[in-house]
């Protein structure tokens, strides 16, 4: 599994690392008023809450095979909650605009996690 992960690890960084670039490169193209630091604060957070979390589901998934579906659904609402958290404390209003520019590095990176969960899963069966 160590072999699988760091590949998926490494395509995990090449996609979000992609997206973020073309997300960017949306917003210029079209002259879109968004918030930047708060893209790259919610790519970075997701990413970084992403690979810490597939690592830790694979380390508890030799001993907590059967809870790993609740403990991936409890680490979603964790994610979201703590970047509310950030958001409160830094005074940084969560309106539409603020909401999309996290939703879609919170969705390509639980894309990612449901992959790595799903191929840890298979190889337990």
């Amino acid at each position: 599994m160590g072999k699988n992960l760091y590949r998926l690890l490494i395509l995990f960084v090449v996609v979000v690392i992609s997206s973020y670039l073309i997300q960017i490169g949306i917003i210029n193209a079209f002259f879109l008023d968004r918030d930047i630091p708060l893209i790259q604060l919610s790519y970075i957070f997701n990413s970084l809450f992403a690979i810490l979390f597939i690592i830790a589901m694979t380390l508890l998934s030799k001993k907590y095979n059967d809870q790993l579906g609740f403990v991936f659904m409890a680490g979603s609402l964790i994610k979201i909650g703590i970047f509310m958290a950030i958001c409160k404390i830094g005074d940084i209003e969560v309106n539409k605009n603020t909401f999309v520019d996290f939703f879609i590095a919170y969705v390509i990176c639980l894309i990612f996690e449901v992959i790595c969960i799903s191929k840890i899963l298979n190889n337990y069966k």
